[in-house]
């Protein structure tokens, strides 16, 4: 299972409706994704389960706090992984715990602090290989969605990730911030995961009208050419109106046009993590 932190510390950017509209292209080419929500505010859950998660239900936050634990079984990834009925790709849901006081006080004390999310996956590989009978494994890609943050969180996931994918806008912010996000990549490969690599950069919601945009995108295109992914997704009513109505925008009615450019980047992400892997 090849594991993608979709992650930028800025917000609004579009994390979550790559996560999930990327997940529900690679179901459509045949593949068995998985969505980890890793965000305190659950926008992937509200969309893939209908509704935030509450108390009684077990998130991503309960796996993590209990991995080195006696109730590490109870709450392993296959343990509270759900299936959404509206878009049909499994998921583990997130809840409020995961906001930084919360999580640095229960997670981020923990003595085994920031690998809780890397062995989690790891345990859920070898079961799944196990529960198989064979060498391979249900879900070949985990998608996470992260929180707008460079914090104790994200270095967790990012311990326990492949790859990454950045969704930027075209604007200068962006520029700055996929540097400042370079630098904390650089540390957690040197202290936590030398194997860490950027799929790529994902300009997004872009609104092809704007001159701004277009140089913009140039810009991008002569600074990071070697790590930006050839799909863009322009701005489309559709993939927000998904977002809104919580369904899947390959059965979306009026969606196709922007569907196709999810499935453009869902090759793109097969090619690339499959090069990643095999350096």
């Amino acid at each position: 299972m090849y594991t993608i932190a979709v992650i930028n510390q800025k917000g609004g950017v579009g994390k979550t409706v790559t996560s999930v509209n990327l997940a529900t292209a690679l179901k459509h080419k045949g593949h068995d994704p998985l969505v980890i929500d890793y965000d305190p505010q659950m926008n992937a859950t509200d969309w893939l389960m209908g509704r935030e998660a509450t108390d009684d239900d077990a998130t991503i936050f309960d796996s993590l706090a209990t991995w080195d634990g006696d109730a590490t079984d109870e709450w392993s990834f296959a343990n509270v992984l759900r299936t959404s009925e509206s878009v049909g790709i499994d998921f583990i849901p997130s809840d409020r715990r995961m906001a930084a006081a919360s999580f640095d006080s229960v997670i981020g004390r923990s003595p085994v602090f920031p690998q809780q999310f890397r062995c989690r996956v790891q345990e859920f590989r070898t079961a799944e290989v196990q529960r198989n009978s064979s060498s391979t494994m249900k879900h070949d890609y985990c998608l996470v969605d992260c929180p707008p943050s460079l914090g104790r969180s994200i270095a967790t996931a990012l311990a326990g990730a492949d790859g990454i994918i950045v969704p930027i806008h075209a604007d200068r912010f962006s520029m700055r911030g996929v540097s400042q996000l370079q630098d904390t990549i650089k540390q957690i490969r040197k202290v936590h995961n030398d194997s860490l690599r950027i799929l790529g950069l994902l300009p997004n919601d872009l609104d092809l009208r704007s001159g701004l945009v277009s140089d913009m995108q140039e810009k991008f295109e002569d600074v990071y050419s070697d790590i930006l992914f050839e799909t863009a997704i322009p701005w489309r009513s559709k993939v927000n109106e998904v977002a809104t109505h919580g369904t899947n925008i390959m059965e979306y009615d009026g969606a196709a046009d922007a569907a196709s450019y999810y499935l453009n980047l869902a090759d793109e992400v097969v090619e690339r993590s499959r090069v990643a892997t095999a350096a």
